[in-house]
């Protein structure tokens, strides 16, 4: 029983010897809360409300005729939905 108590006592004086007070602290780059590892996390996220945002800005310019003539009739499979259709009845 005191042999017990004996490991017992010297295990616990070793804890307290590595028991550490001072706030252990690691700088990591980052510009306010966003951090790399915070980018990482919300990429996903932010791909889908880029992607989002891309179908919608081509949503509202779908009717424009400049972007009409510029970028859709250029899309390959799709792109002559947006084509003139001249006709030569006139």
């Amino acid at each position: 029983m005191l042999r017990e108590r004996n490991v017992q006592f010297f295990s616990t004086i070793y804890i307290i010897k590595n028991y550490n007070t001072r706030i252990n602290t690691k700088i990591s780059p980052h510009l306010g809360k966003l951090s790399f590892k915070n980018l990482l996390n919300y990429s996903p996220n932010l791909m889908l409300w880029g992607g989002a945002s891309v179908v919608g800005l081509f949503v509202f310019v779908e009717g424009w005729p400049l972007f009409q003539q510029t970028l859709f009739q250029r899309i390959p499979v799709v792109g002559k939905h947006w084509a003139q259709k001249h006709s030569e009845e006139n």
